[in-house]
C-alpha cells in the first residue's frame, strides 16, 4: 500500500542519514525516493530508522541521483 506520509518521513531521514554522515553528503546526489521506495520493498516498512545503517547505505549507494 502506497503512504505518501509514510514516504515522506523515510524520505527525510535518508536524507538526515546523508547531511549527518562523516563527511557530510549531499542528498542532490541521491534518489532517496527510489531508496526510500526500495527499502520499503525489501522490509515492507517504511521506519528506516530501524534500520541497520549497512543496509541504508547499501540502498542508498544503489540509488544515484539520475540513476
Amino acid at each position: 500500500m502506497h503512504d505518501p506520509q509514510a514516504l515522506a518521513q523515510a524520505e527525510t531521514h535518508l536524507i538526515h542519514v546523508l547531511e549527518h554522515s562523516d563527511p557530510p553528503r549531499d542528498a542532490s546526489r541521491f534518489n532517496v525516493t527510489a531508496a526510500a521506495q526500495e527499502f520499503h520493498e525489501r522490509t515492507g516498512s517504511w521506519d528506516v530508522r530501524d534500520a541497520e545503517p549497512g543496509t541504508v547505505e547499501e540502498i542508498l549507494a544503489r540509488h544515484p541521483a539520475g540513476g
